[in-house]
């Protein structure tokens, strides 16, 4: 297995885990959650931007894995002190892959990617049933600091 930054070559195999991605969520949260596609624009454009990266998890010259970074700052609230932090927004390990240490080896490279740019931590948001996803990243140090309630009518 290798960890790399993902390149524009790997696109279409970056929205085939994306519908995986979706299809699992909307699994979780069907109520609020739809299997989709990911617009093909969005991933060219992380992958080009400066401040956002895709690592790609490859075996076989075949992306069996990403997790999509972003470089943040928080906002302007005057209660807030400032940071500049990286954010994972999506993670996903194929289906026929995972348990196989490879989510475990792209959050390792992230926490290297913030590093790297000097920032001050790396955040995530999970969906509360995603109790493996949740298990990994307390294995990996993260640390629950805020909840997302909902009242339903």
């Amino acid at each position: 297995m290798k960890i790399k930054l993902a390149t524009l070559d790997e696109v279409n195999q970056i929205e085939i885990l994306y519908q995986e991605l979706f299809l699992k969520m909307s699994n979780f949260q069907p109520k609020y959650i739809k299997p989709a596609k990911q617009d093909v624009e969005f991933i060219r454009k992380t992958i080009n931007e400066k401040d956002s990266d895709i690592l790609i998890a490859e075996i076989d010259n075949c992306t069996v894995g990403f997790l999509l970074i972003q470089e943040l700052i928080t906002p302007s609230y005057t209660c807030l002190v400032e940071h500049k932090y990286a954010f994972i927004t999506d993670i996903i390990v194929g289906t026929k892959y995972q348990n196989q240490g490879i989510g475990s080896a792209l959050l390792l490279e992230a926490k290297k990617w913030a590093k790297n740019r000097n920032l001050d931590y790396l955040e995530l948001n999970v969906l509360s049933e995603n109790i493996g996803a949740i298990t990994l990243y307390e294995k990996q140090g993260f640390k629950d600091v805020s909840h997302t309630m909902r009242y339903e009518f």
